[in-house]
């Protein structure tokens, strides 16, 4: 895989500071099969009271679901909490289907939400996992987090810590009409896992079908960017919310997780560039291939029939500096990506803006964006971006009890758009269609269908 550079302007103006994009365009490459070797799979299921009726009754479908469509050789481990946390399947090679999924079925809901606990006894097992399983944690949950450890930045902290040390990456499922959609978004994107609205039982074949057939299709794992900033680049920031460090040498890397077979995912870099003068000091003249902005340093594991490869990309990202206005020029390829990116950022901030109360504010904060957005002058470009920010502009002014279910929608589109992986999974409903960069990867498979058990008896 060969990382591919784009600036939304590779020209600015001389001595004038410009605001530039950095977009980093990955394809992973095609594997020819799925991935034999064994997944370590934990289900991590919410009991709690505040998951009674139809959350807990989904929860458990989705659970058995897994079970019904695991391999021979995965490794599986069911644990559940309420007030305290239990592992109902230990991890193991599930050979009777059916005993687990009789367990499965009786579990009741009630008591308070232990959900650290729950996570931290799922982690704990999946790190015994033999070298080379993929560690994958599903939580299913409303997020209610009262038992425990309940502040949201050291549960972020915890998870962020089992990716680290352990590598079991964690998606989650948001269950019932109540669920905290910022926790389990958090939560996921700690670990460039996935955040899935499962408020409904239609959705989860499509979920489970992503979740699963993903994990066989992987072909770069432990995708990195590191970013040094040079002279002209007074800060920069990621539109897409990666999980980032500050490394020894003052260098900032940015964890974009694993890609499946020819994904494509885009990173956006908002670089804010400081005034270059034609004369640049240090210089006899300006260069002729622009001034450097910032180094990059791309890392990955790349998986192939051969095996893995790790591999390590390095390249200086430059501007040019012009005097002519017409020699600064739009690069309207990355129009799509930045605007959506930037419209998802923007729909987070108004999001905060309500949630503080200020309504009007935040139908504002959209207007000015969807004004932004319109000034790029190309409408088939900008889409995406401008089609997000039209759905919630007057979503925004609803009543309390309305915007409630609107808030759960706004957070799982903007969410996704900042992911924005041409193969994730959308579980937005009708009123928000996806947009059009996912894309069905090729060759997909049918989602997992919820069959009747097989006979008492058989496995």
């Amino acid at each position: 895989m060969t990382p591919k550079l784009l600036l939304d302007y590779e020209a600015i103006l001389a001595n004038s500071p410009a605001p530039v994009h950095l977009v980093i365009q990955f394809t992973a490459p095609p594997i020819s099969e799925k991935k034999s070797d064994p997944l370590a799979f934990a289900i991590v299921l919410d009991k709690s009271g505040s998951m009674e009726g139809a959350p807990i009754v989904n929860a458990k479908r989705a659970a058995q679901m897994v079970v019904r469509h695991l391999r021979k050789h995965d490794l599986f481990t069911l644990v559940v909490f309420d007030d305290n946390a239990r592992a109902v399947v230990p991890l193991q090679q599930v050979a009777n289907r059916q005993a687990v999924l009789k367990q499965i079925a009786e579990i009741e809901a009630d008591g308070s939400t232990n959900l650290t606990g729950g996570w931290m006894l799922a982690h704990d097992a999946l790190k015994t996992a033999p070298t080379g399983a993929l560690r994958r944690a599903l939580l299913l949950s409303d997020g209610a987090l009262n038992v425990g450890i309940v502040d949201p930045v050291q549960v972020r902290a915890i998870v962020t810590g089992g990716m680290e040390h352990d590598q079991v990456r964690t998606s989650t499922l948001g269950f019932g009409e109540g669920y905290n959609e910022d926790l389990l978004a958090a939560i996921a994107q700690a670990t460039n896992g996935t955040f899935h609205d499962a408020n409904s039982a239609d959705k989860l074949p499509g979920i489970f079908a992503a979740e699963l057939g993903s994990l066989q299709r992987i072909s770069v794992q432990n995708l990195r960017v590191r970013i040094k900033r040079l002279d002209f680049v007074e800060r920069y920031a990621s539109l897409g919310n990666y999980p980032s460090t500050i490394l020894p040498d003052g260098r900032q890397e940015f964890a974009l997780g694993d890609l499946v077979s020819e994904e494509e995912a885009i990173a956006i870099f908002a670089l804010e560039v400081m005034p270059i003068p034609l004369l640049a000091p240090g210089h006899p003249a300006a260069s002729l291939e622009g001034e450097a902005l910032v180094e990059l340093e791309v890392l990955f594991d790349e998986i192939s029939a051969e095996g893995v490869r790790s591999v390590t990309w390095k390249q200086t990202v430059r501007v040019r500096a012009v005097q002519d206005p017409a020699d600064q020029k739009l690069n309207e390829e990355v129009l799509p990506w930045v605007s959506a990116q930037e419209a998802a950022k923007i729909l987070e901030n108004a999001i905060a803006l309500r949630d503080k109360g200020d309504a009007a504010g935040a139908k504002k904060l959209i207007e000015e964006g969807i004004d932004r957005l319109r000034a790029y002058g190309n409408p088939d470009k900008i889409a995406d971006g401008l089609k997000l920010l039209e759905t919630f502009r007057p979503q925004m002014t609803v009543q309390a009890s309305t915007f409630a279910s609107v808030r759960k929608q706004a957070a799982y589109s903007s969410s996704s758009y900042r992911r924005m992986r041409s193969q994730q999974h959308w579980t937005a409903g009708e009123a928000m269609p996806p947009p059009s960069f996912i894309k069905p990867p090729p060759g997909n498979p049918p989602a997992p269908t919820d069959p009747a058990p097989p006979p008492v008896g058989q496995p």
